[in-house]
């Protein structure tokens, strides 16, 4: 229950902050990397508490980095009317800079336990974690690196749309990295894991069910060729 908690209120800020993220981005990557510095330091030194059980789970089980992917995903399947989408739409770009840094907590948490182990690693389904760890992580890389307006404005229109495309296998990769992480704790009957399987499996799932609703509507709504063009692909 404390997972679903702190990933409403999460989504809560975010929706909060939409505005001030839109206008001042800055402040807030430096608060994000601010509490990845913070998660990192009361990891090392074992802090606890209850403040500290709902911060813990958003940033080593990727849960808010994950969080922020999927607005960035959803917001683009919406209906144009959708109040979420008009909302969000004008912030995709800075979350997806802030899902990567949160993601970093993640990836130092567990890039601290197994890159010491990698000698002696690959082997069985740890080979194929970190692996499938590997890829995400430069996918993610060239993800966030293309969404500086930099970087976006230094590459042609099409190139960066082409980058851009990596965002489907990124994310389903993501949901397959993280079930994977989190089955066997949910085999064995750790409550918390199977929570957070179910919470993903059902964003993810709604998703994939937008994302083909969306593409049916776009194939019925386009135009149908003109008699013009139907001679000209014949000749």
């Amino acid at each position: 229950m404390r997972f679903i908690v702190a990933l409403v209120l999460s989504f809560a800020l975010v929706w909060a902050c939409a505005k001030p993220l839109k206008k001042y981005p800055v402040p807030f990557y430096l608060a994000a990397i601010a509490l990845v510095a913070l998660y990192c330091w009361g990891t090392s030194v074992g802090v606890r508490g209850d403040a500290w059980s709902l911060f813990q789970p958003l940033m080593q089980r990727c849960a808010l980095a994950f969080l922020l992917f999927s607005i960035v995903m959803f917001v683009g399947v919406l209906g144009e009317k959708s109040a979420l989408r008009t909302r969000l739409m004008p912030i995709r770009r800075q979350l997806s800079i802030l899902a990567c840094i949160f993601a970093v907590g993640h990836i130092v948490f567990y890039g601290a336990s197994y890159i010491p182990r990698i000698s002696s690693a690959f082997t069985g389904n740890l080979a194929f974690s970190l692996g499938l760890a590997a890829l995400i992580t430069a996918l993610m890389t060239v993800l966030c690196v293309t969404s500086f307006q930099i970087v976006k404005h230094g590459m042609s229109a099409a190139a960066w749309k082409r980058v851009q495309r990596l965002a489907y296998p990124f994310y389903l990769l993501i949901y397959v990295h993280l079930a994977l992480l989190l089955m066997p704790s949910a085999l064995a009957g750790n409550q918390v894991a199977v929570i957070s399987i179910v919470v993903y499996s059902a964003i993810v799932g709604a998703y994939a069910v937008l994302r083909v609703a969306k593409a049916l509507a776009d194939r019925s709504d386009a135009p149908a060729p003109s008699e013009l063009e139907l001679e000209t692909t014949a000749a």
